[in-house]
């Protein structure tokens, strides 16, 4: 045992490389660490680890790993490489109670975390959700405060990478994401008071999701997000969600579900903010409606210090941004501040939109069927939203500034598509409200 110089002196185990020689579950390893000294440090390893189930971090563990040692899922195992001890369940109903804090993860490579297979793991939560088909995250804390994740990466994961829900001051800084095949940072509500920091990476969705609403197909919970901040993100190409709405459970109950005082900061290579509600799209196949009832509420969010170099034409699931901050939610009080974009403000208003473009969307997913009947709508085209008291401040584009309230803030309107389906999309009859628009401190 020795100080572990960055807590305070308290006592660290250092487990000894030849604890893993005999090529068995490393997770049994670590978890056999932490239960007996708290704290527990993995050495720099040649090979790599191989983990049968998740590793469990209970109230007060700390686990650090050097920062070139790979930590990898068993071919057969699937599902997350790591979580907190006493997962809680929002699937049915709100979450009452959290019974984990005060965690730090820190280093590693956390690589391969599979769909296809379930972990040796009893607990009947994971379980429950990993059957169900749920996405979990490679790193996966659910019901927990003051959760840390630092200056690791995450490698391959068809899971999200790292999956908060329900968890609150959290700090995930330093991560970076290699050949990610869903979201970076996803974040189920409710949350609240988060620090998400120094992100870099390239992922095969949103690099950070903080959806308060969210599908039932992947949610493990649902409920406000609030106080967030987010800086610092780099990515060649990437998407960063916001998803309100209100979650409906079979019972009746509704909660709210706001994403409300959030902060975004020195964003680069993001071509698209989706702040816009949006149903299952699994809903054709599954024959039900997963959809929130209203459009949800996006309100007090800043935006500030983003850069793009070039656009997109065709996004995730080919969908062509309209603009940079597509807003298909009432959105209220949001200030967009040094915005830098290497292309003309053209690019948008030749698509019908701008900087920001406000109103619902359309478009058909045939999911590789030609019976339009096995098709899906992706969007809520027959919505009315609202985007009020928005703030632009040092927008430039092409390194001029724009003043122009039409290249900034536009309202989509869409119609029905009368030659649908030898046309896509089936359009609707939805549009977008804008009230209120400030730039550079002037009323417009």
């Amino acid at each position: 045992m020795n100080a572990y110089p960055n807590d305070g002196g308290r006592a660290c185990y250092d487990i000894p490389a030849d604890a893993f020689s005999h090529g068995g579950d490393a997770a049994s390893v670590i978890n056999e660490a932490l239960a007996a000294h708290g704290w527990a440090r993995v050495p720099r390893m040649d090979e790599a680890l191989i983990l049968d189930r998740p590793i469990v971090l209970s109230s007060g563990a700390r686990l650090s790993v050097h920062p070139e040692t790979v930590l990898r899922v068993r071919p057969g195992r699937g599902g997350c490489m790591l979580r907190n001890a006493h997962l809680a369940d929002g699937c049915d109903a709100p979450i009452s109670s959290i019974q984990d804090h005060d965690i730090l993860v820190e280093g590693g490579v956390w690589e391969g975390s599979k769909r296809d297979g379930l972990p040796d793991d009893p607990d009947p939560t994971l379980r429950r959700f990993l059957s169900r088909n749920f996405l979990v995250g490679a790193l996966f804390f659910c019901g927990a405060e003051r959760v840390e994740m630092r200056n690791l990466t995450v490698r391959g994961s068809e899971e999200y990478a790292i999956l908060l829900a329900c968890c609150s001051d959290f700090t995930v800084r330093g991560i970076r994401f290699v050949d990610q095949k869903k979201d970076g940072v996803h974040v189920n509500g409710p949350a609240e008071r988060g620090l998400i920091e120094d992100i870099e990476g390239s992922c095969g969705d949103d690099i950070v999701a903080l959806n308060a609403w969210d599908w039932n197909t992947s949610a493990v919970s649902f409920g406000p997000i609030r106080d967030i901040t987010v800086k610092r993100v780099r990515c060649g190409r990437g998407e960063i969600r916001l998803l309100p709405g209100r979650k409906t459970y079979e019972s009746g109950e509704q909660t709210a579900c706001p994403v409300e005082r959030c902060a975004f900061e020195d964003i680069e290579g993001v071509y698209t903010f989706k702040m816009y509600q949006q149903p299952n799209c699994h809903n054709a196949e599954r024959g039900t409606l997963d959809r929130s009832d209203i459009p949800g509420d996006i309100s007090d969010v800043t935006f500030d210090g983003i850069r793009l170099t070039d656009v997109t034409d065709e996004g995730f699931g080919e969908i062509c941004p309209e603009g940079l901050f597509e807003m298909g939610a009432d959105c209220h009080h949001i200030a967009i501040s040094n915005v830098s974009l290497d292309f003309p403000s053209s690019v948008y208003s030749e698509r019908g939109g701008a900087l920001v473009s406000v109103g619902p969307k359309s478009s058909t997913w045939t999911r590789g069927f030609t019976d339009p009947a096995r098709w899906s709508e992706l969007f809520e085209p027959d919505m009315i939203c609202t985007a009020e008291d928005i703030r632009f401040s040092n927008i430039r584009f092409a390194g001029r500034p724009c003043e122009d309230a039409e290249r900034l803030i536009r309202a989509r309107r869409l119609s029905v598509n009368t030659d649908y389906p030898r046309t896509r999309p089936r359009g609707g009859t939805g549009y977008g409200i804008v009230r209120g628009v400030s730039i550079d401190g002037m009323t417009k």
